[in-house]
């Protein structure tokens, strides 16, 4: 094999990593948003199960702190999906692995 040929074929094989990459950073990406629309999905199944299942309104005695628990959950629950939670530009967002004191501040005053 030759210089030129050698090059050519290290040519090709530097393209096709990038092609790879690039398919896989659209895979990420497209990941990221089936998992974002799973949680919105999970949430607005269990928001109308607990609708269904609801007690009519002469039964229903029950605390309000119940709901506010439910609540805490389901925003705990997000937050460990990897969503921020907190109240700024970010909610609802990935947060990428990382951690953010904001969400986690908000999780601690809700206890």
């Amino acid at each position: 094999m030759n210089r030129d040929e050698m090059l050519m074929k290290l040519s090709q094989l530097e393209k096709d990593i990038n092609q790879i990459n690039e398919s896989y950073e659209q895979l990420k990406t497209m990941v990221v948003e089936l998992v974002e629309e799973n949680v919105t999905l999970n949430l607005e199944n269990d928001n109308l199960q607990m609708f269904i299942h609801e007690p009519k309104q002469e039964e229903a005695k029950a605390p309000k702190k119940q709901k506010v628990l439910q609540s805490k959950d389901n925003l705990a629950m997000l937050y460990a999906e990897g969503f921020h939670i907190c109240p700024t530009d970010l909610f609802g967002k990935h947060r990428g692995g990382e951690g953010c004191i904001f969400c986690l501040n908000l999780l601690s005053d809700h206890k």
